[in-house]
């Protein structure tokens, strides 16, 4: 039996280690050991918390050590961390049971040196009012907020350091619960409406996501995504009669636009079998009609053209950092050089897939202007792409992701 601060031990190690998400792991672990919905939320709190606030806690752990250069394992750092994170984040959990829990999953997992020194750290903890850094200057707000100095330097450069603090607490805020309503059905009066058009997305209740998840009148989304297509949808020329989705699971986009174009043709790709399936899953679910394929988007082949293209495409996923927490570590300039070559080409890809006077819908989940604004600028003059319709939103306090969607039309010759 693995309880729920051993499950948030395993599930930061397998993510530390590349072996799985956290979110998989804690999926998994619930489906096999059946947690009461406490120990669940209790678990997913640690091990989310413990991946977001990484940098800060190994900050901690450093003015809790001898020495002042540590050298552990994964596996001792993941478990530290999360002792850690429930000491400072998580101040109604009482000290003498994080002590306790901790040593017992180290008892279990750990030589018995690692035991004595996790015992001493954590005890000397609760003795001491440690603090993060508080200044303004951009390192000491990368060890606060826990981000890459990296990342904090180009939302600084781009947006100002106050716009900046305010995506850093945004995105480090449990992520919300929402849906985009499909049909009209009568919501419970508590449920929050978020916006009303050009979409209805509502809040839901912890208590009532599992009711939500199963009904095909509503689909789990969050605002961002609901609204850029709403947008997007409400602004074209014409309704389109065929529709690609390029990087479509899962689903949640093909879904939109078949409920705002239902006598379209649709077509929906993915990379990847595992990924392939889980289109086909919801498309049955809600009743969608799909040809599916599954290829590398840049090498899609088919035999008609499209008046319209979906492309949302791989990105550094900056603007979901709340719900994805491990997606902030991966932040740097190699990371940004290369996604920047794969946007690219899937838009320089699209083009040949697209009707004259059909557009493109270039789409991300990131909130970094060179993955956004300048691959749209690289696409218009070399591409003979017209920029007609740009939405970018920022994550908020109110639960919004952070998104951008830009349509793009053939220059006609």
């Amino acid at each position: 039996m693995i309880n729920s601060r051993e499950a948030a031990f395993f599930a930061l190690l397998h993510s530390l280690k590349g072996e799985s998400f956290i979110s998989e792991y804690l999926g998994e672990w619930f489906k096999k050991e059946q947690p009461s919905s406490q120990d669940y939320q209790l678990a997913h709190q640690i091990a989310y918390g413990s991946a977001q606030m990484a940098l800060a806690l190994d900050y901690l752990a450093l003015q809790l050590s001898e020495k002042k250069k540590m050298r552990l394992k994964l596996k001792e750092k993941a478990l530290l961390r999360t002792a850690l994170y429930q000491f400072y984040f998580l101040d109604k959990l009482p000290h003498y049971a994080i002590v306790d829990e901790s040593i017992k999953i180290a008892k279990k997992h750990f030589h018995s040196y690692f035991v004595a020194y996790l015992n001493a750290i954590l005890r000397k903890f609760s003795l001491l009012s440690l603090t993060l850094p508080q200044g303004m200057d951009l390192p000491s707000l990368s060890i606060r907020y826990s981000f890459p100095l990296y990342f904090i330097k180009n939302l600084s450069k781009h947006y100002g350091l106050q716009a900046t603090i305010k995506i850093l607490e945004a995105s480090n805020k449990p992520a919300l619960t929402m849906a985009r309503l499909r049909n009209i059905v009568e919501i419970p009066a508590e449920w929050n409406t978020v916006i009303e058009e050009p979409v209805k997305v509502i809040t839901v209740l912890a208590s009532e996501v599992k009711k939500v998840a199963s009904s095909a009148d509503y689909y789990i989304q969050n605002v961002t995504p609901a609204s850029l297509i709403g947008s997007l949808s409400q602004g074209i020329n014409k309704a389109p009669t065929s529709i690609l989705d390029i990087c479509a699971s899962p689903g949640g986009k093909t879904l939109a636009l078949h409920d705002f174009f239902p006598q379209a043709a649709l077509y929906a790709n993915d990379v990847s079998l595992h990924k392939i399936q889980k289109l086909k899953d919801n498309f049955a679910k809600y009743g969608v009609q799909a040809q599916v394929s599954c290829s590398e988007g840049e090498k899609l082949e088919l035999d008609k053209k499209f008046d319209l293209i979906v492309l949302d495409v791989p990105c550094s996923n900056s603007g979901v950092l709340s719900k994805r927490p491990e997606a902030r570590w991966r932040l740097n300039e190699d990371q940004a050089k290369q996604l920047k070559i794969i946007q690219f080409n899937l838009l320089k890809h699209a083009v040949h897939l697209l009707e004259n006077e059909g557009e493109i819908w270039y789409m991300t989940c990131s909130i970094l202007p060179e993955e956004n604004e300048e691959i749209v600028a690289i696409a218009c003059q070399e591409l003979d792409l017209i920029k007609k319709n740009l939405i970018s939103i920022l994550p908020n306090a109110e639960g919004w992701d952070g998104g951008f969607a830009c349509c793009l039309v053939k220059k006609l010759r």
